[in-house]
């Protein structure tokens, strides 16, 4: 059994994982305690810790509660120990970004559209021949980035002092809002998902993809503002393409 980690930029995933198959998701704080109370129950079968790095602080903290619980156990990093095949991927682009657009490819056998909402909200296209065992047959094409709805907030706040930092407001809020935070929150709800739609519409339109998976802690909005169905949703997409790759 493996611990797959994801250092993200505001929270870490955890997943157990026997071979390819992902059976246990949790989101953390990158907190030792809660690191270690996810995985108390399994502690005795785990065999190695794979992480994908990311954000370094949280990376970090990841290594060092490792080390001191699992002293004796190897830690496989990805872009390391595990390296990512070629793709097409450009230089100093996310590796979190490759491992989903693999998993992606390799749950769906097609051309797809993989967004994540996370901190960031990245969007790309994976071209796949639809008979090739993936990493075979798999191509990165482009993409785009933007900040995700409470990243927005966060950067209007910091650039502009006077406002209030507040958290986005449904997708259905209304227009004509009558205090300083309900505008922004509303403002950031209702115009999310449309932000998001134009990018993928484009993409769409110049990749001839037709398909779309989407995952990331923030994906919520997306669904809320009917961008993305549930049931297109694969909320441990990055999990599955740590758990392909640990394997392979």
């Amino acid at each position: 059994m493996r611990l797959l980690a994801d250092c993200g930029n505001t929270s870490v995933k955890l997943a157990l994982a026997e071979g390819r198959t992902v059976q246990a998701f949790a989101r953390l704080k990158a907190d030792p305690a809660q690191l270690s109370a996810a995985i108390y129950e399994h502690a005795g079968a785990i065999e190695e810790l794979v992480l994908l790095p990311g954000n370094w602080r949280n990376s970090d903290v990841v290594r060092t509660w490792w080390a001191g619980v699992c002293c004796d156990l190897p830690v496989r990093t990805i872009g390391d120990e595990i390296l990512l095949p070629v793709v097409g991927q450009y230089p100093g682009m996310g590796v979190d970004r490759i491992v989903a657009g693999i998993a992606a490819c390799v749950l769906e056998r097609q051309p797809v559209l993989v967004v994540d909402a996370g901190t960031a909200t990245t969007i790309g296209a994976w071209y796949h021949d639809g008979r090739s065992e993936p990493p075979a047959g798999c191509r990165f094409l482009g993409g785009l980035i933007l900040p995700a709805a409470r990243t927005c907030l966060a950067g209007l706040a910091a650039m502009a002092p006077a406002l209030p930092l507040v958290e986005p407001l449904g997708p259905g809020s209304s227009a004509a809002q009558r205090s300083t935070v309900a505008a922004i929150g509303a403002a950031m709800g209702i115009g999310y998902g449309p932000m998001v739609a134009a990018c993928l519409i484009k993409l769409s339109r110049e990749t001839g993809i037709r398909t779309t998976v989407f995952t990331g802690g923030n994906v919520d909005l997306l669904v809320d503002s009917q961008v993305a169905h549930r049931d297109r949703v694969r909320e441990q997409l990055t999990m599955d393409g740590l758990a392909w790759l640990a394997e392979r």
